[in-house]
């Protein structure tokens, strides 16, 4: 069976998202392009996915909850919860490494908590338009220690994608099987990744406004994605 995904998206906590980013826009937007499977992915925090998922479980929509995190080397690495019961705990680790910069609206924009009813409950203080203390390889030993999936994400852009800040996939991430390919091509990125290597290749918006998010036009197999992100 075939369902239709989108896995990069920002909520309202993401300061360069539109601050109508909300549970409900997004998941209903999602239906009415037909889409099954979506997963919020914020930048560096995890603080309005509980919120999102029972909206998703409530609209009948399938949530994948995620986060996109940015390592100390400027690249971009989503990761996807397979037990949502460490997602707090996964936030601590966010916030210690989370340096203490204090976010200006006035630059960057907000950085709103929502409730499931689409109401703003509160702002996240500290910028998360910014790189973790982590590099890439430490942030990859802590997904698999939470059984988490690693995907570097749009890696054919230039800006933040591993590729174009690294130059290749280092050898640590040998065993990463899955990369997020940007709509946005920048470059061919086939030639840097290792030969005769197997790879997954997700398609997903990274939206930051409501009409940016997918149409029905990627998809994956069910026994795959359950087989990815559910066992």
């Amino acid at each position: 069976m075939k369902l239709y995904y989108d896995l990069h998206i920002h909520s309202a906590l993401s300061p360069c998202a539109d601050n109508d980013m909300t549970p409900n826009n997004i998941i209903n937007m999602a239906k009415i392009k037909g889409l099954n499977v979506i997963s919020i992915t914020d930048h560096n925090s995890t603080l309005n996915l509980k919120e999102f998922s029972e909206v998703a479980k409530h609209l009948g929509i399938l949530f994948i909850p995620g986060v996109e995190i940015e390592t100390c080397e400027e690249v971009h690495v989503l990761l996807y919860f397979k037990d949502f019961s460490v997602v707090e705990e996964f936030q601590e680790i966010i916030e210690e490494n989370l340096p203490n910069v204090v976010l200006r609206e006035d630059i960057y924009g907000n950085q709103f908590l929502v409730d499931k009813e689409d109401n703003i409950v509160g702002s996240y203080k500290k910028l998360l338009l910014q790189p973790l203390n982590l590099s890439i390889s430490q942030v990859y030993e802590i997904s698999k220690f939470y059984n988490m999936i690693f995907v570097p994400a749009h890696i054919n852009r230039q800006s933040y994608g591993i590729i174009g800040r690294l130059g290749t996939l280092p050898d640590e991430l040998k065993d990463v099987s899955i990369l997020e390919v940007s709509k946005v091509n920048e470059f061919e990125f086939s030639k840097f990744l290792p030969k005769d290597s197997r790879y997954i290749f997700l398609h997903s918006s990274d939206a930051h406004h409501l009409w940016d998010i997918n149409e029905k036009e990627f998809f994956i197999e069910s026994d795959i994605l359950y087989t990815i992100f559910f066992k």
